[in-house]
C-alpha cells in the first residue's frame, strides 16, 4: 500500500505532551516543526484522499487542525489541500457552484487560483513601489555596489 506524506497545519502551537497524546489517540507517528504549529505524518492508504480522510478521522478531536496538505505534488503536479468547512459554508459553496454551473471543487480551486494571482500582483506592485523608493534615495552605483557585496558569487 502506498505511503503518503501529509503536512498538518494547526490553529495554534502544541506542546510535547499534547503531541504525544495525539499520537497515542490517533495511532500515527507525528513529526513537529520547531514552531509547534506544523506537523508531518506518513500515512499508509490506497489513495491520497483516503490518507487525508484517515488523518481527519484519527486526529480531528486530538489536535486543533486548520489545514491538511500533501507535502509533494501528485501526478497532475498539484498539491491537495483539505480544509474543514462548517455546514453553512458547505451549503453556500454548493449553492454558489450550482448557480454558476460548476462543481464545488472546481469553484473553490478557481477562487484559490484567483486569490494567488491577486497576491502575486500585489507583491509585484509592492516590489515596484519599494524599488522606486530605493532608486529615489540612492544612486544606481550605490545600489549595485551594495547588491554585489550581498550576493555571493
Amino acid at each position: 500500500m502506498p505511503i503518503h506524506a501529509i503536512e498538518i497545519i494547526l490553529t495554534r502551537a502544541v506542546g510535547a505532551v499534547e503531541l504525544r497524546a495525539a499520537q497515542a489517540a490517533g495511532g500515527l507517528r507525528l513529526a513537529a516543526a520547531a514552531d509547534g504549529r506544523r506537523l508531518a505524518v506518513l500515512v499508509s492508504a490506497k489513495t491520497v484522499h483516503r490518507a487525508v480522510r484517515k488523518i481527519w478521522k484519527r486526529l480531528d478531536e486530538a489536535l486543533p487542525i486548520d489545514v491538511l496538505c500533501t507535502l509533494y505534488p501528485g501526478a497532475d503536479g498539484r498539491y491537495l489541500m483539505s480544509i474543514p468547512l462548517s455546514g453553512d459554508a458547505w451549503e453556500r459553496l454548493h449553492s454558489r457552484a450550482a448557480a454558476v454551473g460548476q462543481d464545488a471543487e472546481d469553484l473553490l480551486r478557481d477562487a484559490v487560483l484567483q486569490a494567488l494571482a491577486r497576491d502575486r500582483c500585489s507583491r509585484q506592485a509592492q516590489l515596484a513601489c519599494r524599488l522606486n523608493q530605493l532608486l529615489g534615495d540612492f544612486t544606481h552605483e550605490e545600489i549595485t555596489s551594495a547588491a554585489a557585496r550581498r550576493i555571493p558569487p
